[in-house]
């Protein structure tokens, strides 16, 4: 047990699994029929522990697929070193595919489908679409095909409490497809003194300010879809100031960055950049549960 808490502090950590959490609370809050303004019930904490239990896959896919790789570029990992064990990992994962099946058949059929698709896309993703070597050598290709699993988790959870969809339904899932992708981007966008040969990044393919400014796009993206959805809920006019406050402050650290490339500006803009999506989803939650109206 010490070994794995070991792998998931270096590979899964708490922070991880709180914000898929924040996940499942914010389908659960904008879907608005079920529990909304109530104590959360038992099916809602285990809600919070499915959802957790299908990004820890997604984890132990992406562990598969990479051993050999990370042996060579990160031998000090607890994986790597042997401490636990991919079949262990294997395991845990399939168990917790079995907690989200009989917790998808107790929210009926529509859930039980959208698990299914979810699931069935994200097998997809372990085998890398049957064209492995042809996507890995295109890596925006490869990231935007696997982000595309968020809105798929989205409408699983969604669809778990409201069995039909609507535009909250559909900017939700942009919302996190924008969100994971920006993040994405921001964590493999490096410093030029820390790119390495082995590990690819989106500096080394799109230059340094070519990455930096997807991010920004992207993120600006985020915005105008999280404005949009806030417009629908009626929300005031706090979550835009907070959310535009934090876009000033990552644009300023990525300016700064491109004027100092140093690796530390770099990984403060990530930071700043998982903020934004944590406060995105939070400013969803607390609105709809009357915080700060």
């Amino acid at each position: 047990m010490s070994n794995f808490w070991a792998y998931l502090r270096q590979r899964f950590p708490p922070v991880n699994m709180a914000l898929f959490a924040v996940l499942f609370l914010t389908v659960w809050s904008v879907a608005g029929t079920v529990g909304v303004g109530r104590p959360l019930g038992g099916s809602e904490w285990l809600g919070m522990a499915v959802a957790i239990s299908f990004f820890f896959r997604l984890r132990v896919f992406d562990e598969i697929k990479d051993f050999a790789l990370d042996a060579q570029n990160h031998p000090q990992r607890v994986l790597q070193r042997g401490l636990v064990t991919l079949p262990q990992l294997r395991t845990l994962a399939w168990v917790g595919a079995a907690l989200e099946l009989g917790w998808s058949a107790t929210r009926g059929g529509a859930a039980l489908l959208g698990w299914a698709l979810a699931l069935a896309y994200s097998l997809m993703m372990r085998y890398e679409f049957g064209a492995p070597q042809w996507l890995r050598a295109r890596l925006l290709l490869y990231a935007l095909t696997h982000m595309l699993i968020m809105p798929l988790v989205i409408a699983w959870l969604w669809l778990a409490y409201v069995s039909h969809g609507d535009a909250k339904l559909l900017l939700l899932m942009l919302l996190s497809l924008l969100g994971g992708f920006a993040f994405e981007l921001a964590r493999k966008t490096r410093a030029p003194t820390a790119e390495r040969p082995t590990v690819e990044s989106y500096s080394q393919v799109l230059g340094l300010g070519g990455a930096v400014a997807g991010v920004v796009l992207v993120l600006l993206g985020g915005v105008a879809v999280q404005a949009w959805l806030l417009r629908l809920l009626g929300a005031p006019a706090w979550p835009y100031a907070v959310l535009g406050g934090l876009l000033v402050l990552t644009l300023g650290v990525y300016g700064r960055a491109l004027r100092q490339p140093e690796e530390g500006w770099f990984r403060r803009a990530e930071v700043l950049v998982s903020l934004f999506m944590l406060c995105s989803y939070l400013s969803l939650i607390f609105h709809v549960h009357g915080y700060g109206n």
